[in-house]
């Protein structure tokens, strides 16, 4: 019985070996954002005028669109695309300046957190509403003014205006940008929270066609994935702690109000039967595995079991369920024709992370990720012109029309947020120390306090070298990643 039970691990041992074997190696991800991903971001189009003011839409070969003389079908045939070609969002600029940062962080290039930097000075002069509180979330080009009006502001995209800021401060911990981060932390939570809902509502006023007591996903999810999880365990206390326990009440208002354990999803909305009907309302997979995402780190920040056990034992249900075994890629959602399997580049990046996280703990998860990778490196990048599609069809795997690579809801985020953890992931699934660069302004007090993205790992090699921008670049190596 023994030797039965002996030869059936050497076999999974075996099975699972080359399973990882057949995964991309981790440093293909690090060219994968050099040289195919930066290839859109380091043209002069992308840097803005002044560098730092990054445009929100460009062209597919990376252009800026002109109605007159470069009126690219991508944009010109989207009716609301051709509107606002020329103005700019806080969602779209702090993602590109996350992604530049991510390019930093995974290469050590000083020129890529230069323009990282360059965008955090933009949108600190430029979008923080000091007098009002929280952030403006829109430049305006025609009338050249910033707004929305605050009771008009949504929580998401006053999250998403601390993605950039946010992922600046853990590279640099420069202490001049916590004031920042946390004076629009609390006016989304302390503006927003509802009682009553028992959530965050979704403006602070009725604005025309909608209520501000809307109950959406978003609002709570949104301030999780883009700065709190990646900040809670590296703020200084009392903001550490604070933040940790915020983390395990939005978990559960999310679990509460937008969860169907009948249907092993999130819907995005919880405002009336239909909303949660999968009958009558499409819902993808992307929010749902964020979500779990979510949950899980939340639960390891805070060692709560239930949290942790609750995401996992469902994401191996909605990983189960979007996965498509012919393409050996992942479907988009379902609606209430049946499954979607197109491809948006977001939700593909989010199935992939939650299976590169699943699969430090249990490396059967890396079967899957090889034709994944496979599929997102193929099809879903574009290799002529750099960066991924919108969208990819399901049947011909052929890029969707109809939307740009960069618009004011996709820019740099989910791109190199894919980059980055599948290096990481693999690194350690390949048994390789995962190499991470940072420029801290003033060294962590504590080992801990350097992690590897959402993970955690062991500090396996720390190295330095003076640079006249940012005084020191250093070069970060961590093993044991969980």
């Amino acid at each position: 019985m023994l030797y039965r039970l002996l030869s059936l691990a050497l076999v999974l041992a075996s099975l699972l070996s080359a399973q990882i074997a057949t995964l991309p190696p981790a440093q293909r991800w690090v060219d994968h954002a050099r040289d195919e991903l930066m290839k859109y971001w380091t043209l002069p189009q992308a840097l803005g005028n002044p560098v730092g003011s990054f445009p929100s839409t460009r062209c597919n070969n990376g252009t800026l669109y002109d109605p007159k003389s470069n009126a690219c079908p991508e944009i010109r045939d989207n009716a609301w695309l051709a509107s606002i070609y020329n103005d700019q969002t806080v969602v779209a600029l702090s993602r590109a300046i996350y992604g530049y940062g991510v390019a930093f962080h995974l290469t050590g290039d000083p020129q890529y957190l230069r323009w990282m930097k360059a965008g955090v000075d933009h949108f600190r002069t430029r979008y923080i509403d000091r007098a009002n509180g929280g952030a403006f979330t829109t430049w305006d080009s025609k009338t050249r003014t910033y707004g929305p009006a605050v009771e008009a502001r949504n929580p998401q995209e006053l999250g998403y205006s601390l993605l950039g800021i946010g992922f600046y401060y853990y590279l640099t911990r420069d202490p001049d940008v916590i004031a920042d981060i946390e004076f629009i932390h609390q006016q989304i939570i302390g503006s927003y929270w509802n009682p009553e809902l028992g959530t965050l509502q979704w403006l602070l006023k009725d604005q025309p066609g909608t209520s501000a007591q809307t109950k959406n996903l978003v609002a709570v999810l949104d301030q999780m994935n883009a700065y709190m999880v990646l900040l809670a365990p590296i703020l200084p206390e009392p903001l550490s702690s604070n933040w940790k326990r915020e983390l395990i009440g939005l978990s559960n208002i999310m679990i509460e109000k937008f969860w169907s354990e009948k249907d092993g999803l999130f819907f995005t909305a919880a405002n009336t039967p239909d909303d949660q009907d999968l009958t009558k309302t499409a819902v993808d997979f992307g929010h749902s595995i964020k979500a779990l995402w979510m949950i899980r780190f939340t639960g390891l920040l805070n060692q709560d079991d239930f949290l942790v056990s609750f995401a996992e034992e469902r994401a191996a249900k909605v990983l189960e369920r979007a996965w498509l075994p012919d393409c050996r890629c992942w479907a988009n959602g379902l609606t209430p024709q049946g499954i979607d399997i197109n491809k948006d580049w977001w939700i593909s990046a989010e199935l992939d992370q939650y299976s590169g996280t699943l699969s430090l703990k249990d490396p059967a998860y890396a079967d899957r990720l090889a034709g994944s990778y496979q599929y997102w490196l193929t099809y879903i990048t574009d290799p002529l012109y750099g960066e991924v599609w919108n969208t990819v069809d399901g049947v011909t795997n052929l890029p969707v029309k109809g939307w740009p690579k960069a618009w004011p809801w996709k820019s740099a985020y989910h791109s190199f947020e894919h980059a980055l953890v599948a290096y990481l992931t693999t690194s350690q699934l390949q048994g390789e120390p995962a190499t991470l660069y940072f420029a801290f302004k003033e060294a962590p007090p504590a080992a801990g306090l350097i992690r590897p993205y959402f993970l955690s790992g062991d500090l396996a090699g720390f190295d330095s070298w003076l640079n006249d921008e940012f005084g020191a670049i250093h070069q970060v190596k961590f093993s044991g990643l969980k």
